[in-house]
């Protein structure tokens, strides 16, 4: 019997795992929803009221009789539904709705483990690579929201091992129709299933799927490029995969020009969202030393391990979205856009970790027993950003000073002091925190909008009702025009408590009383 050891790599996955389900489960609850958080809530939970994917109103317990934005409502159906299904049997609190998400997590966990493993054929790269994500910054905060990208961070990653699997993985096996296939076309069947499974989710999951598109064709162009400069042939598979790739997109120009044109409609060419670079480092302690990881990580993987075509896929993977994110992508900045691509640039960064302590273990383990487990432990200490825990604001507490206000605080506030009749004029999308008010409430603005509030909309509603109030957070004001703004600042009362803290502002008006 083999003897048991702490240092089996499956005993140390197990402890990053755990690791990383508490850090994702602890707490789940504590913050209030924020932004698209509500919209994912209200069409769960309408979905597992009713059967169908419109928006629930909290406020007057029955599905919303405005259609904010039914395709919204609709969007990454897949992940939403396992969400509803906690509601048959369990109430939907934060934490319950956001569980989904922190189970996604876990399980992103093990994919960058076998993501790792598969690229650089090396467990402890796989290791490193999984306690990289497990304490990621980025990785805790998707995987404490109700949102699809806790889910779509995964599904892509493994969408593209399975592609580069089938596109360059040797089939090695035994079966006659699998051997056949390989020798007639160059492609490991063997990954054609797992493709089409985490294609179709990644599909089903987010639009961002198409990433994969523009991330292949740069890793056979470069394939390509690299044969010529090293006046090699290139591959028939390469020179063959860029000829079809070319005669498709000819075939779509022409059969359908109104959707190609649509695509390149959410391009737009040379823009400057140069806060991605921010993005992509924030899980590190510094953005040098994951740069100097990543770079390592890459050669290392290339000349070292002999593994110059995963070391390439990796880069393309990693630097072509970045790329059309920072330049080419037609929407507003958003961490929640390239966090997919990160997981690529946590391999190599893991690479890089892996590299630096066989480099270590060479030069001095002959004079110190201990180098390994030394350097391990400096790494592990020295690259993540654990600086994120002992800010002031986090996924795990939300002061006044964040950029999110605590609207279950707010909203408690106008319950306990709203008057039978006030009305409420708010953005309506937020109704699960005054959940069976019955209050009658006045929406404003968001993405549908075409104008902003008025100053005559505002009147006419205090004109038909001596009392209510106005709420909005600090965004919120983008759809409010800005002498409604000046009207409401100079003929309303603004209410101050220790529950109003942070980026909102709570109005309220009594024309009975003079105010």
């Amino acid at each position: 019997m083999r003897r048991f050891s702490w240092r089996s790599p499956w005993i140390i996955l197990v402890g990053i795992i755990l690791l990383g389900a508490v850090l994702r489960f602890w707490g789940l609850g504590y913050n209030s929803f924020v932004a698209d958080e509500f919209l994912d809530i209200n069409s769960s939970y309408g979905y597992a009221q009713t059967g169908e994917w419109k928006a629930w109103d909290f406020n007057h317990g029955r599905p919303s009789e405005v259609n904010i934005n039914q395709a919204r409502d609709e969007r990454a159906n897949i992940y939403k539904w396992q969400v509803a299904q906690l509601f048959s049997f369990l109430p939907p609190t934060e934490a319950v709705a956001r569980s989904i998400s922190a189970l996604w997590g876990v399980f992103s966990i093990v994919a960058m483990f076998l993501a790792g493993w598969m690229f650089s054929g090396k467990k402890t790269v796989g290791l490193f690579a999984a306690f990289l994500f497990a304490v990621s910054v980025s990785g805790l905060e998707f995987d404490r929201k109700l949102r699809m990208y806790a889910m779509f961070f995964p599904v892509f990653l493994l969408m593209s091992v399975s592609l580069f699997g089938l596109y360059e993985r040797e089939y090695k096996g035994k079966v006659r129709a699998l051997r056949i296939f390989w020798d007639k076309t160059e492609l490991n069947a063997l990954y054609l299933l797992p493709l089409v499974v985490f294609g179709f989710l990644s599909f089903q999951t987010h639009q961002l799927w198409i990433n994969i598109v523009p991330m292949f064709g740069a890793y056979v162009a470069a394939m390509i490029l690299l044969a010529w400069y090293r006046k090699e042939s290139a591959a028939d598979k390469y020179m063959a995969t860029a000829g079809l790739g070319l005669a498709l997109a000819l075939v779509a120009w022409t059969v359908a020009p109104d959707r190609v044109k649509a695509l390149f409609g959410a391009l737009v060419f040379f823009d400057n969202h140069y806060s991605y670079f921010r993005y992509v480092v924030r899980d590190f302690a510094h953005p040098l030393i994951a740069a100097g990881l990543f770079a390592l990580g890459a050669w290392h993987l290339a000349k070292k391990l002999g593994r110059e075509k995963e070391a390439l896929w990796l880069l393309v993977s990693a630097l072509v979205p970045l790329a059309m994110a920072v330049w080419f992508w037609r929407r507003n900045e958003g961490q929640q856009y390239i966090f997919f691509a990160q997981s690529f640039m946590g391999i190599l960064v893991a690479t890089g970790g892996y590299a630096l302590v066989g480099f270590l273990r060479e030069e001095f383990s002959g004079r110190w027993k201990r180098v390994t487990a030394v350097s391990i432990a400096t790494l592990a200490l020295l690259v993540p950003n654990y600086g994120y825990f002992l800010a002031e604001n986090n996924t795990y507490h939300e002061t006044s000073s964040g950029s999110n206000p605590n609207y279950r605080k707010v909203f408690s506030y106008f319950k306990d002091k709203r008057a039978q009749d006030d009305v409420l004029i708010t953005r309506n999308f937020r109704n699960y925190y005054w959940s069976g008010e019955n209050v009658t409430v006045y929406d404003f603005g968001g993405e549908l909008s075409e104008t902003k509030f008025s100053l005559e909309e505002l009147q006419d509603i205090m004109a038909r009702h001596p009392k209510g109030w106005f709420i909005a957070s600090g965004n919120d004001t983008d759809y409010v025009a800005s002498t409604a703004e000046r009207f409401i600042e100079g003929n309303m009362e603004r209410m101050s408590d220790s529950r109003l803290r942070g980026d909102i502002v709570v109005y309220r008006w009594d024309t009975t009383s003079g105010q």
